[in-house]
């Protein structure tokens, strides 16, 4: 055989594209650790590590975060929609000049 296994947690590489660690790296490095230092059947040290595999995929793919700023959008369009009252964006308070950002000088 080859000595690949599958159900091995596995990274391409550390390597990021812009910086000398890729941006997961870190929280695969956490998850492949809990795997290694858990003993017991496969299935036992992927429950055991279930929330940081979970965390692992989330800063791969961002499907939570996704999901959450179209719950916002749609909630918002509603709002507009019915008329309802809608905080600024901060793109809207840039524009207008009311944003302001935090620790800096910057002046609108």
């Amino acid at each position: 055989g080859s000595g690949f296994d599958y159900r091995r947690p596995r990274m391409a590489s550390g390597f990021g594209t812009r910086a000398p660690v890729g941006r997961c790296f870190p929280v695969y490095r956490e998850f492949a650790e809990c795997i290694s230092e858990k003993s017991g059947s496969p299935s036992e040290k992927a429950a055991a590590c279930a929330e940081l595999r979970e965390d692992y995929v989330e800063c791969l793919h961002h499907k939570k975060e996704i999901t959450r700023l179209n719950a916002l959008s749609d909630e918002r369009a509603r709002k507009i929609k019915a008329g309802e009252p809608v905080p600024s964006t901060l793109t809207e308070d840039a524009k207008s000049g009311t944003f302001r950002l935090p620790f800096t000088n910057v002046k609108s």
